[in-house]
């Protein structure tokens, strides 16, 4: 009796405990956010275009033609250096923006899933941008303002935001098609994944310290990618990225969105060049025996295309790092390594790669038949212009005698069995030149 109630005791000691690290975390949590005056979320949608609907397309009517480089961070270049490096990165060439009137189509009402409303309140549309960049992908960003009391409920703000924004995607992907009709027989566009950034305004006055734990409530499976000497600011990368600054227009707040934007797109076109090859090499048969030059020409129009494609892709987005400033590149590394971007583009290599190199060899393969073919050919009019010879030679033989003529005959019969004999064994040999003699089954 003593024993069962020294273990209810116990357990009531766990129960009081519990409770009171969970109502000092919930505290604690509730005294950092205080700090928090403002929440703003982009959000992202990169969408796949057909090669239609690409950077070579005419200007839509509203929409801007670009030739600057302001999504990234470069350094402090003179104007000329600038544009001869536009068509070198990965850039926006038009794009549309302005506020929810972007979101409508035509005279319709804007889809309710795009103006969402939480448990909060509901969210305001601060800018909407859609901008076609040159690596045959599409960005739609979508800024909103948060009900102000999303960060003084007990709830989690990024499950609260979360869900909302995956279920525009559906939303988006229609009003992309209807922004950005594709051609007919050609491939729709369509939405990839959705995700966000979050900026979060604080009270000038909060300490570093409280600014990182902000950031990491907001980004927990992230990395603090701050710029050394950063004073206004905390920036941190994870599945998506959170910029903890004093003012939504700060640079670092900028920084981060931009970059963040550019990332998408860059991952969008690697998964859609990589789906191209993959496309391509599920064309490509080995064991086929009816393979036609015409065919591997035709592939080898759109393998060459390709290639030049993804290569100046890969160069273009090699080369962003290296003209980066300061707190550009340590934002661009961080991104890098946790969206294991490089691992993505090794595989776009390897498999462009081996795309080529499998088509190569297809193509020597069969020009390795054709040739063998025209050995044939050339073998076959040789020994029948030597048995020409020898009939002609004969036939010059003007003996009355029926023996002679009967001898002629017969030479000339032998001498085109012994061709035909010669022209097989030539034949044999061309076709199949590794090929040994059968050894003998008795010793």
């Amino acid at each position: 009796m003593a024993g069962s109630r020294i273990d209810v005791a116990l357990v009531v000691i766990d129960v009081v405990d519990f409770l009171d690290t969970l109502r000092g975390s919930v505290g604690e949590r509730s005294l950092m956010l205080k700090d928090v005056t403002s929440v703003r979320v982009v959000a992202y949608f990169p969408c796949q275009l057909s090669t239609e609907t690409g950077s070579d397309r005419d200007v839509p009517a509203g929409w801007n033609v670009t030739d600057g480089l302001d999504d990234l961070a470069l350094q402090p270049y003179g104007q000329r250096l600038l544009d001869e490096l536009l068509g070198s990165m990965p850039r926006p060439t038009m794009e549309i923006s302005g506020g929810q009137e972007i979101l409508r189509v035509a005279e319709q009402e804007i889809e309710a899933s795009l103006l969402p409303t939480t448990a909060s309140g509901a969210w305001q549309v601060l800018s909407v941008r859609v901008s076609l960049w040159n690596v045959d992908c599409g960005l739609l960003c979508v800024t909103y303002q948060l009900p102000d009391g999303i960060v003084s409920g007990d709830g989690d703000v990024v499950d609260e935001v979360a869900p909302p924004v995956q279920r525009m995607v559906p939303a988006v992907t229609r009003l992309l098609r209807a922004i950005l009709p594709a051609p007919a027989g050609a491939d729709e566009v369509f939405v990839l994944w959705a995700n966000t950034t979050f900026a979060v305004r604080v009270d000038p006055d909060c300490d570093p310290a409280r600014r990182r734990a902000i950031a990491e409530e907001f980004t927990p499976d992230g990395v603090d990618c701050t710029p050394d000497g950063a004073r206004d600011g905390v920036l941190r990368v994870g599945s998506h990225t959170t910029a903890v600054v004093n003012d939504f227009g700060s640079r670092r707040a900028l920084l981060l969105a931009r970059l963040t934007g550019v990332h998408h797109v860059c991952w969008a076109a690697a998964l859609r060049y990589d789906a191209v090859l993959s496309a391509e090499l599920s064309q490509i048969d080995p064991g086929r025996a009816d393979l036609s030059m015409s065919a591997l020409e035709d592939q080898a129009k759109r393998i060459l295309r390709g290639y030049h494609r993804i290569r100046l892709f890969r160069l273009g987005y090699s080369s962003v790092e290296a003209h980066l400033d300061a707190a550009g590149g340590t934002v661009w590394n961080a991104l890098e390594q946790q969206w294991k971007f490089r691992l993505v583009l090794t595989t776009l290599d390897e498999r462009l790669d081996f795309v080529r190199t499998l088509h190569q060899q297809l193509v020597g393969r069969l020009q390795d038949r054709r040739s063998r073919l025209l050995n044939e050919l050339v073998l076959g009019f040789t020994f029948l212009n030597i048995f020409a010879i020898v009939l002609a030679a004969l036939t010059f033989v003007a003996l009355p005698s029926l023996d002679v003529g009967l001898l002629a005959s017969v030479i000339g019969l032998v001498m085109l069995l012994v061709n035909l004999s010669a022209y097989l064994a030539f034949r044999r040999q061309i076709n199949d030149p590794g090929r040994t003699p059968r050894a003998s089954a008795r010793p």
